[in-house]
């Protein structure tokens, strides 16, 4: 089998044969291409453009050529059939995707799509699961170290699919209690982009709910000096009434005493219309909270360019 992580530090292997030196070479640059397109197959003229704009069509087709040669007769020298493969047929170029491989980026997003339209507190611990193991596999962005335009409308999707799984582990891990894996989930994102101030506030929250009131506001005074240093602009009024929440001791935790009845799950026999009732006004309270964060955070956006975009005072 062909395994291929572009995921972080690409590599790619047929059984026990390493390929050398992918994914730098150009051919294998080009296997690359055809494996995040995997779904279609590509006209010589448009792939060879891809790659060789910069020269002739005659040319770039000459140079298209010497590279489905050499990544051909690479994957011979390890022992796999180039014709599974590469693909090629009536002037169109593909990956074979009835051949026996394995590659990261599909395991993970086939872990992640299911579940893209599921909210974290609505989360199954079967989908739970599913999206832990996704974001084990996300080993970094892809194609670290590769620069070409073609990749990085993808690199910048992936990042954010796993972003946004890291964000729905966060609420699943608050709505089940058990709040330190929820936490970890939240410096996962830092770590990637730390002016997140969304994900500083949840974990002040996380952390409140181990009882550790010193970490939480040392979360808010990390958040305040990142947004002061990367962005230029204090914290959001949100983020600074959680705060002082915390420092009075007036935080209370307004998360219902359950979680919410999946759509899935039959209702009980007892009480039905109630039970439902509740269901669809806790739905209500969550989407009201949602919006009512994306318009604080649009307020403050709109207040913070308003003031860097004053004329300056006279003389």
């Amino acid at each position: 089998m062909l395994e291929l992580n572009l995921l972080g530090t690409a590599q790619a292997r047929y059984f026990d044969h390493s390929l050398e030196g992918f994914p730098n070479q150009q051919p294998y640059l080009l296997l690359c291409y055809l494996l995040l397109n995997r779904q279609r197959s590509h006209c010589r003229e448009r792939l060879a453009a891809v790659f060789w704009s910069e020269y002739p069509t005659q040319t770039s087709l000459k140079y298209l050529r010497n590279a489905i040669w050499r990544v051909r007769k690479t994957l011979q020298s390890v022992g796999a059939p180039p014709d599974e493969y590469v693909v090629v047929n009536n002037g169109t170029i593909s990956f074979g995707q009835a051949s026996s491989y394995w590659l990261d980026v599909e395991a993970f997003e086939t872990k992640v799509s299911p579940c893209q339209d599921v909210a974290g507190q609505h989360l199954t611990t079967e989908q739970a699961t599913r999206l832990e193991e996704a974001v084990e596999l996300y080993a970094g962005d892809l194609l670290e170290g590769v620069y070409e335009d073609w990749c990085l409308y993808d690199r910048e999707r992936l990042s954010l699919m796993y972003l946004n799984t890291l964000s729905k582990l966060m609420t699943y891990h608050e709505f089940n209690a058990t709040y330190e894996r929820g936490l970890a989930c939240g410096e996962r994102i830092l770590a990637i982009d730390d002016t997140r101030e969304k994900v500083h506030r949840h974990m002040m929250r996380l952390y409140l709910l181990t009882g550790n009131r010193y970490a939480a506001m040392e979360q808010y005074k990390r958040c305040a000096q990142i947004l002061r240093e990367t962005l230029g602009v204090p914290p959001m009024e949100a983020t600074t009434q959680l705060y002082q929440q915390i420092v009075h001791n007036q935080f209370h935790d307004d998360r219902p005493a359950h979680r919410p009845i999946p759509p899935s799950l039959p209702l009980e026999p007892e009480e039905p219309r109630q039970a439902l009732a509740q269901y669809a006004l806790r739905r209500v309270h969550n989407l009201q909270s949602t919006i009512e964060e994306a318009t604080a955070e649009l307020n403050h956006i709109e207040h913070f360019l308003r003031e860097t975009m004053l004329p300056p005072h006279g003389p």
